[in-house]
């Protein structure tokens, strides 16, 4: 028995290892991706020391960074929604998130904080204003959502059924900004916002998610025991010695901070917190100390190769990776959750 748990161990240690190692080599190989210079372009360009090509270079890089730093959030933040739910079609933005930063964003170029909008264009004098914005109304949600869950009880149920009522608030009132006071260049703004960019994250917005990734990731690993307990029923929870309550409200606050952080910076990437705990329970089982590491490096390494490939697929048009990774994604999730069975692959 101690010789199959020690294997056991060692193989998911190895996964983990070999999932680091392609995460960090996929930077510099999807970063010789894009629309301006191919692959053999980037190596004949370093070898002449060209110095376009070095600037498109970390144009590229810093866009790799952002992609693996959003792709471990929303990995990481799928899986403890997941926990907390107790519902593996759960996602951070069944918390409405998505809806409520869309809304941000629109209130944002209603109140023309930061920018400007006219008949024929939209232009900001900061940016990141807007991510602030988005990142505000997603924290709110958050809340409001664990106020009225809390009231009911806080058990998964009363987290669905209050995320559900709220988000169809968030998204009745969007639209009636939409309807009543954007006009046609802001709608489009909104709208664009919603797809999922990550070329709209500049240094600023990098150093942001550098700063949160050592908190959120921390936060996220140091939750593992819990989760596990929590997948188990609240009563075998409170045997164990943790309180159910508490520790779910800790969960749903750690993963809507990461996914809101993420979300603020790039738009809505949902899809993502599904797939990549889903693909991350078949390759490793579902004990989270092992779990919650595989899906963020497997959301960072997903989000990478979309990234590289909406840059390609179409050059010189390059497509919101967003519409990439749902294209991709959707039908992948199909064929896991039909192979799992009703439990969607789930191990131990």
């Amino acid at each position: 028995m101690a010789q199959r748990v020690y294997e056991l161990f060692e193989k998911r240690v190895s996964l983990l290892l070999v999932l680091a190692a392609l995460t960090v080599a996929s930077v510099p190989a999807t970063v010789a991706f894009g629309t301006v210079y191919k692959p053999w372009e980037v190596v004949l360009g370093l070898l002449e020391g060209s110095s376009d090509v070095a600037q498109a270079l970390v144009l590229r890089f810093r866009r790799a960074l952002v992609s693996l730093l959003v792709g471990a959030f929303l990995g990481g933040a799928g899986v403890l929604t997941q926990a907390a739910f107790r519902n593996q079609l759960a996602s951070p933005f069944t918390l409405g998130i998505s809806s409520a930063s869309a809304l941000g964003v629109a209130v944002a170029l209603v109140l023309g904080v930061g920018g400007r909008g006219g008949s024929w264009f939209v232009t900001f004098s900061s940016p990141a204003v807007l991510a602030l914005f988005a990142f505000t109304f997603s924290l709110a949600q958050t809340l409001l959502v664990l106020l009225l869950a809390w009231k009911a009880g806080l058990d998964p149920r009363a987290l669905i059924l209050a995320s559900i009522s709220l988000n169809f608030l968030y998204q009745a009132v969007l639209y009636l900004v939409q309807y009543l006071v954007l006009n046609e260049i802001q709608l489009a703004t909104v709208v664009f916002w919603t797809f999922g960019d990550l070329g709209r994250a500049g240094w600023q917005e990098l150093s942001f998610l550098l700063a949160g990734s050592p908190v959120i990731t921390l936060a996220y690993l140091l939750l593992h025991k819990d989760l596990d307990l929590l997948l188990l029923g609240d009563d075998v929870a409170e045997t164990s010695g943790i309180n159910p309550r508490r520790t779910r409200l800790i969960t749903v606050i750690a993963a809507a901070l990461g996914a809101a952080l993420a979300t603020s910076f790039v738009g809505i990437l949902a899809f993502l917190c599904l797939l990549s705990p889903h693909l991350a329970r078949l390759l490793i089982g579902g004990r989270h100390k092992y779990l919650v590491p595989a899906s963020m490096l497997i959301g960072a390494l997903i989000l990478e190769w979309a990234d590289a490939i909406s840059r390609t697929i179409l050059s010189p048009v390059v497509l919101p990776v967003g519409v990439t990774l749902s294209m991709v994604g959707a039908p992948l999730l199909v064929y896991l959750l039909l192979r799992g069975g009703p439990s969607g692959g789930h191990k131990g």
